[in-house]
């Protein structure tokens, strides 16, 4: 186990060892944490790569760590653990001066089939939402219990810095929630909350965490719409626990289109907005989605896309030829080489469903939209099918060097597709994005930042951000060592004068 905890000190201490980055307080807590919080929201110990973008981040200056137990169903708080308990072992890092939080809430993944058995077994978990097939959720302090003390084991830490409600506003819109009046339903809602958070600071006096918050996407809503979270309902339930709490802490989303936060007034009878009220409060706040706003059109991606020149200058006719070629590739050998391998006839049928990519691409390449719903495609269906398809063959009995062969090019043919696609629709996006470079220089004087108009688009997104003093730390994805340094580009370029009228200019 990890000893200790993040002590205001020894952050400061860290903070002073990288002084061309930009660092803040996080409210009331006394820490000081690096402008931009590495959000682990995607990483797994199972991935290298992700074990080595979190080392150099915090090697680079990065000092604050958000995730939650659900995340990649707890191996994000495994990869986590292990970070810290190598750098700690090695001298390369003091507990006290790393900012852990993470979040309790959702049931997901192991702890949804837990859930469900406990349920069979008549001794489940109370106030459970059961919002969908796939997703519960719970704040009841018994499900917090198990919750900390698992995210405690997986990060092997003694303590957790600040432990966040993850997003309660499911209870808000649930199925149970048609049911009831608004009233009815609100008044649950926060007596809910402060339970949690009278648990809560039980856990604080236990020294399992030191402060605790709410990470909702709902307190930038109106104050008229149902799923909406008042932050001032929540100040005042933790007040009528006590007046000496430990609620310091809250998330919430923000971005250059998705501007809730300082748009909606939605505070003290919609006199102020969730971020003024919050520093009037003295809560640290974090900021979540920074790079990817959702709108009415789906999501869209505030960076700049790597393209290959050579790529992009491919005509339709030469796209649609490479397509044919990997298209009849993977025919061939599903034809010609299938029957004479030693499969199941459960792998076979997968092998010849999922071995499509041509054919996939073929029907839909000009059809995907944008590169950020290619990546999905990709990401989530087109690579993890392939790869199983591959890795089947491959490992199959009867497989000849000249099949081998076969899989190899048709794995080079896949990979180049991917290249032309995302240099086709980053292209695209880069061009739609040029727009918006302009308008965030002409409402940005050069003389505001270093070297503004020279950032990239994700820095000059995260620098708006950071340059609001009521925000305390943004997070950003850093999945790789590119992305670091990424960021810690935006740290370096300072803070921009009136960032709030800037931000509004947009």
């Amino acid at each position: 186990m990890i000893k200790s905890r993040a002590l205001a000190e020894n952050t400061k201490d860290f903070a002073e060892k990288f002084p061309a980055l930009l660092y803040k307080p996080l409210g009331k807590t006394g820490f000081t944490v690096s402008a931009c919080g590495f959000g682990a929201y995607r990483i797994d110990f199972r991935v290298k790569e992700h074990f080595e973008a979190l080392e150099y981040a915090i090697s680079s200056g990065i000092n604050l760590i958000d995730t939650s137990a659900n995340y990649s169903d707890g191996g994000s708080e495994v990869l986590i653990g292990n970070v810290l308990e190598q750098m700690i072992n090695n001298g390369k890092l003091l507990r006290e001066e790393i900012v852990i939080v993470s979040k309790g809430g959702y049931i997901q993944g192991k702890n949804l089939a837990a859930a469900k058995k406990m349920k069979e077994d008549g001794v489940g978990y109370r106030d459970v939402t059961e919002y969908a097939e796939n997703i519960w959720h719970c704040i009841h302090p018994d499900f917090l219990r198990d919750q900390i003390t698992l995210s405690l084991e997986r990060m092997k830490l003694e303590t957790i810095d600040v432990y966040l409600l993850h997003n309660p506003e499911y209870f808000l819109d649930s199925p149970l929630a048609k049911d009831l009046e608004l009233d009815v339903l609100r008044h649950e809602y926060y007596s809910r909350i402060k339970k949690a958070f009278t648990y809560l600071e039980e856990e604080v006096k236990a020294g399992r965490i030191s402060y605790y918050g709410i990470s909702s996407n709902s307190f930038v809503k109106s104050s008229d719409d149902p799923v909406f979270t008042s932050l001032k309902n929540c100040v005042d339930a933790s007040n009528q626990i006590s007046e000496d709490n430990n609620f310091y802490v809250v998330e919430l989303p923000l971005n250059l289109y998705e501007k809730g936060a300082i748009t909606h007034k939605n505070q003290v009878g919609d006199t102020f907005n969730v971020l003024e009220y919050a520093y009037e409060s003295e809560l640290g706040v974090l900021v979540n989605r920074p790079l990817n706003a959702l709108g009415a059109e789906g999501l869209t991606r505030l960076a700049d896309f790597p393209v290959n020149d050579e790529l992009a200058k491919l005509d339709e006719t030469q796209i649609i030829a490479e397509i044919n070629l990997l298209d009849l590739m993977e025919e061939e050998f599903l034809k010609e080489h299938l029957e004479s391998l030693e499969l199941s006839d459960k792998n076979k049928e997968a092998v010849t469903n999922f071995m499509k990519a041509g054919q996939l691409l073929k029907e839909n390449w000009k059809g995907f939209g944008t590169i950020e719903s290619f990546n999905d495609l990709k990401k989530q269906y087109l690579i993890p099918r392939v790869n199983f398809a591959l890795t089947t063959l491959i490992s199959s009995k009867g497989l000849t060097d000249e099949m081998k062969e076969k899989l190899d090019k048709i794995a080079k043919q896949t990979n180049k597709l991917m290249s032309i696609m995302d240099s086709l629709y980053g292209l695209l996006a880069n061009v739609n994005n040029k727009k918006l470079h302009v308008k965030l220089n002409t409402v940005v004087d050069a003389a505001d930042a270093n070297s503004f108009s020279e950032l990239s688009l994700s820095q000059k997104a995260i620098l708006f951000i950071n340059s609001l003093k009521e925000v305390s730390c943004t997070l950003v994805g850093m999945r790789q060592q590119k992305y670091v340094d990424d960021v810690t580009g935006a740290l370096k370029a300072g803070a921009l004068i009136d960032a709030h009228e800037k931000f509004l200019e947009i």
